[in-house]
């Protein structure tokens, strides 16, 4: 069984979400100082120090055209960071999965559940990799 990692990386937050099977499971929001990726990648780092991840599936936020915008490359970015904090990590493990409008998505979805603008501002990054991951499982099943 895989045991795989979903993340929505942001500006200050990385939303995680796990799945072991065919469900994703929302885990935590790690906050850091805004555009202090040094910190987020350590934050991360020590997350997923004793779990066996053995895929990282990060949420790839490409332009409406589909092009490669500025937050992209930041993930790009992110994703340089975290391989050289973790050099056991191969580039295979790593997947990105086009997540235009998943925050979106996830704030209709908490407004839909009646959520004040605080739980949803807490839980819009995990549920964002929620959404990440899911996307990813439905492709791999397919």
């Amino acid at each position: 069984m895989s045991n795989i990692l979903g993340l929505d990386v942001g500006s200050k937050t990385i939303g995680l979400a796990s799945s072991t099977g065919n469900v994703a499971k929302k885990e935590i929001n790690l906050k850091f100082e805004e555009w202090n990726f040094e910190e987020g990648v350590s934050l991360l780092t020590e997350f997923i120090k004793d779990k066996s991840f053995d895929t990282f599936v990060f949420g790839y936020p490409k332009n409406m055209n589909g092009t490669i915008g500025e937050r992209a490359e930041m993930v790009d970015y992110f994703i340089e960071g975290f391989m050289v904090y973790n050099p056991e990590i191969k580039e295979e493990q790593i997947i990105r999965i086009d997540e235009r409008r998943t925050t979106k998505m996830a704030k209709s979805i908490m407004i839909e559940a009646g959520l004040s603008r605080q739980k949803q501002k807490e839980n819009k990054d995990t549920l964002a990799a929620q959404l990440i991951l899911e996307t990813y499982l439905e492709k791999i099943k397919k």
